[in-house]
């Protein structure tokens, strides 16, 4: 049996900015009046059938209501501390909608309160919002945190990082996620390539990349061909169809580049601190073609767990419905945590009016 965590999920409170005690009944009660799906959590692979209601591998700390038409797979916490799921040692991966502030609070809530419940878990965080080329920055922002008796902020490895600039949304609203690391005093890691890098790849292509980095990540081991297709289609679809081909092969390449590069960094984070988690996009975070891909290539066999934040639709009730697949229909992702939806602009109305 894989080892497990027991870790915590503080409550959102009503609304995405309102947090108070850890309870995850209360936000996900709030969040179901608008959505059946939202604050539920979906497992992408049922329970064995022999599996007790309180499954101490994938499940809850405490006691959970089960959805009766869902398979054993579809659960909502009732435990009157909010205790949260159960999750694997080793490596996990938590998605998120970049712009949603309520997942950036939902991952930052867990890793919190898990720190804080179990002591001895301290896991090594890694950034896809952090680029190898700043790593000085967290060099630096560490010597202020030791030198200066623990008290660094958030907004003081922000300035460091010169957040403002790096196109990523507002730090503000990934001000709770790194609170919380901070907080835990986690070891965090940068995760992305440096951006000139990315851009060279995805113009010229992986022979761009300095031989003895592409022998490391793998990168001469070509991934099937059917992944890449899937990918590409997906590059499509996300930009609302208006990239031409080159852009698009070109887009491919440097995501697969991407998360080639943090799949490094993690295995790195895990190699020297036993236990490591990523915190990306739900793109980088899928199982089938994504970082998880990756890990198996240098590390066949690793535990790995692939949790992604999704978006409730409107009129989307279907909790299958929501999971990623791969080209043969099998899950790319082994937990979804519902989530309500940010209210944004349409893109495919900005993309096609030029505003990119």
């Amino acid at each position: 049996m894989r080892g497990v965590i027991v870790v915590c999920l503080f409550a959102l409170g009503a609304t995405a900015g309102a947090a108070s005690e850890p309870n995850w009944v209360a936000w996900a009660e709030a969040a179901r009046k608008h959505h059946p799906l939202a604050g539920s959590i979906y497992l992408t692979v049922p329970p064995p059938p022999s599996a007790p209601r309180d499954w101490p591998v994938i499940g809850w700390s405490g006691s959970v209501h089960q959805d009766f038409d869902a398979g054993r797979r579809f659960f909502r916490p009732l435990p009157p501390d909010g205790r949260g799921p159960v999750l694997p040692q080793r490596i996990l991966l938590l998605g998120e909608v970049h712009d949603n502030p309520m997942h950036h609070q939902v991952r930052g809530w867990l890793i919190e309160n898990s720190a804080k419940a179990i002591l001895e878990w301290r896991p090594a965080i890694v950034f896809e919002q952090i680029r190898a080329d700043q790593q000085p920055a967290l060099e630096q922002f560490k010597a202020v945190a030791e030198g200066g008796g623990g008290s660094a902020a958030a907004d003081d490895l922000f300035r460091l990082l010169e957040w403002d600039k790096t196109g990523w949304p507002p730090a503000q609203i990934y001000k709770p996620l790194f609170e919380a690391v901070i907080a835990g005093k986690v070891p965090i890691f940068a995760g992305d390539p440096p951006r000139g890098q990315v851009r060279a790849v995805a113009r010229g292509g992986l022979s761009l990349v300095p031989p003895e980095e592409r022998a490391r990540l793998r990168l001469d081991t070509p991934m099937p061909a059917m992944l890449l297709d899937a990918l590409r289609q997906e590059l499509v679809r996300s930009h609302c169809g208006v990239l031409p081909a080159e852009a698009v092969e070109g887009m491919a390449t440097a995501q697969r580049y991407r998360d080639a590069h943090l799949a490094d960094a993690l295995l790195g984070a895990a190699e020297r601190h036993r236990t490591a988690i990523l915190i990306a996009g739900n793109g980088h975070v899928r199982s089938d073609r994504g970082v998880p891909w990756h890990v198996r290539q240098r590390l066949p066999g690793a535990e790995v767990m692939a949790v992604l934040l999704v978006e409730v639709e409107e009129g989307k009730t279907e909790p299958a419905a929501y999971v990623p697949r791969d080209p043969e229909g099998k899950p790319a992702a082994d937990m979804l945590i519902f989530t309500p939806k940010h209210l944004r602009p349409d893109p495919c109305e900005q993309m096609r009016g030029g505003k990119r």
